[in-house]
């Protein structure tokens, strides 16, 4: 199949797939893929990951991602970087994740920032560093990364890698917990409940660990009771 027809094949399959014919668009998307198309590549991939149109099949999802890799594709490296973290369709291997986490965030992937910061934090592939998690935490936070906004919460919080700030930590936490996080939202409740190094409010504490036990968040769900039946 020549470049043109590969890339013929692979926009039929992109017709397929918005008219919901998932066969029809692996089937096209398999041919474009073999003539090496990397976004077929990457496509075929995803269906795979997520058993649309085909049995799902980590191990077929890791095998097309990585042609795709091969070629720089960012999405297909950070891919790579999910399955080798967690352990799908491979044996788990964090030094591997990280390696492609690092491809893809070099090239701004700040889901890739976030999860290699996490591999940093916690030491997990890599020799653990507080200082350089932070740092691509930060990163992924600057570009919105609402995940990465509220692990910043927690190591500020905690002092781990950065100075011990609360006041900074609760802008943090604010952040991510107006964009309905509810991990953030429980953070910044405990913060105001417990006023350590900021003004103790029990209204704002109430207001969002309310928010959080809303999505379920069951210990803020408790805490709340607590501090209902106090205030009583």
């Amino acid at each position: 199949m020549t470049g043109t027809a590969a890339k013929h094949s692979f926009e039929s399959g992109r017709d397929a797939y918005k008219h919901g014919e998932y066969a029809q668009a692996i089937e096209c998307w398999a041919k474009a893929a073999e003539a090496g198309d990397v976004e077929a590549q990457f496509q075929l991939g995803l269906m795979y990951g997520n058993g649309t149109g085909i049995e799902q099949d980590f191990a077929k999802a890791l095998a097309c991602f990585s042609e795709a890799a091969k070629s720089g594709h960012t999405e297909a490296e950070y891919s790579l970087g999910v399955l080798y973290g967690v352990g799908l369709g491979v044996e788990q291997d964090c030094a591997e994740a990280a390696y492609w986490y690092s491809k893809a965030a070099d090239a701004g992937h700040t889901a890739a920032l976030c999860n290699l910061a996490g591999l940093y934090e916690t030491g997990k592939g890599v020799t653990q560093d507080y200082l350089k998690a932070v740092d691509l935490y930060g990163a992924a936070a600057e570009a919105g990364n609402v995940i990465a906004i509220y692990n910043l919460g927690v190591m500020t919080e905690n002092g781990v890698g950065c100075e011990q700030d609360f006041v900074r930590a609760a802008e943090f936490y604010k952040v991510a917990a107006d964009s309905g996080l509810a991990a953030a939202q429980y953070n910044l409740g405990t913060i105001y409940a417990q006023g350590v190094g900021i003004a103790r409010d029990l209204t704002k504490a109430k207001y969002w660990l309310a928010k959080a036990a809303e999505q379920g968040h069951k210990l803020a769900g408790r805490n709340l009771a607590v501090i209902s039946d106090a205030a009583a």
